[in-house]
């Protein structure tokens, strides 16, 4: 699942018009990926999600699985930051990760990074929200 994840991305490039453009990385495994997030403020919904990244078929696949998850099923905002990373690891096969969860949750973290930045600029924006 990871190796097709890896060679047909279908939320790969860069998300036009997206609120947060978010950078997550880990020196560790050597890949990076950059998380665009479009949201609907009204509902606290993602509207669209994409990445660009380089590095190994784990770090890759497994964002793209991530991001393809979160859109399949409509979830929010918080829904996305109560995701569970060893559950999430599960799903990708924690036989095909093994020891390298970093590389596996670069994409689930970077995600909720991206959601995060996008609560904080808007509570900033409008407090009343």
């Amino acid at each position: 699942m990871l190796v097709e994840h890896y060679q047909n991305p279908g939320c790969q490039g860069v998300l036009e018009g997206a609120d947060v453009a978010m950078p997550g990385g880990s020196p560790e495994c050597g890949g990076s990926v950059v998380i665009y997030l479009q949201a609907d403020n009204e509902e606290g919904r993602i509207q669209g999600l994409s990445f660009t990244g380089q590095g190994d078929i784990i770090s890759q696949g497994a964002t793209n699985m991530i991001l393809e998850q979160v859109m399949k099923h409509g979830l929010t905002m918080d829904e996305v930051l109560a995701l569970d990373y060893d559950a999430f690891v599960d799903r990708v096969g924690r036989e095909a990760v093994g020891s390298r969860t970093r590389n596996a949750t670069l994409g689930l973290s970077t995600l909720k990074s991206a959601v995060r930045k996008f609560q904080k600029d808007r509570l900033h924006a409008d407090p009343a929200a």
